[in-house]
């Protein structure tokens, strides 16, 4: 089973994030009106602690794509991505259109998006995130919780 995940600021503001398990591919956008990057270390990272289920959400301008994680078995994950015309993080997910729905090795997945994270920090450091994500700061915290959940 094959898992990638690319994460890149491509602008002022935006970022953009390809994921591909197996045979699905989807590109996915953010603007700096959320902290996708944290979210998404963050569910990933409670998906590792135990948590059967998290979310994370990327905001769009306007619309909303959002991740939910559920945990399957001990070592497996189902990924499923929504859109939303809209952005109304208090829509029911059935409102959403699936875009993406696949399962894989939760170690892979959360070893994916910690890759991707680092790949972020090394190439923009923390100053140049800040910069280039305008609200938020780059989320070592969490990427920390992250590499200490993978263990």
């Amino acid at each position: 089973m094959a898992v990638s995940l690319e994460y890149n600021l491509t602008g002022r503001g935006w970022s953009e994030c390809i994921v591909e398990i197996d045979d699905q591919r989807v590109i996915l956008t953010a603007s700096f009106l959320s902290d996708a990057l944290a979210d998404l270390l963050r569910a990933i990272a409670d998906v590792l602690r135990g948590n059967d289920e998290a979310k994370a959400s990327f905001t769009e301008e306007p619309g909303e794509y959002r991740w939910k994680f559920t945990r399957v078995s001990k070592d497996r994950l189902s990924v499923c991505i929504l859109w939303f015309d809209e952005f109304y993080r208090n829509r029911p997910n059935l409102e959403g259109k699936v875009i993406l729905k696949a399962e894989c090795r939760l170690r892979t997945f959360a070893g994916a998006v910690l890759s991707a994270s680092q790949r972020v920090l090394e190439t923009y450091g923390l100053d140049g995130y800040k910069e280039q994500w305008v609200r938020y700061e780059f989320p070592a915290t969490l990427q920390a919780n992250l590499k200490k959940a993978l263990g």
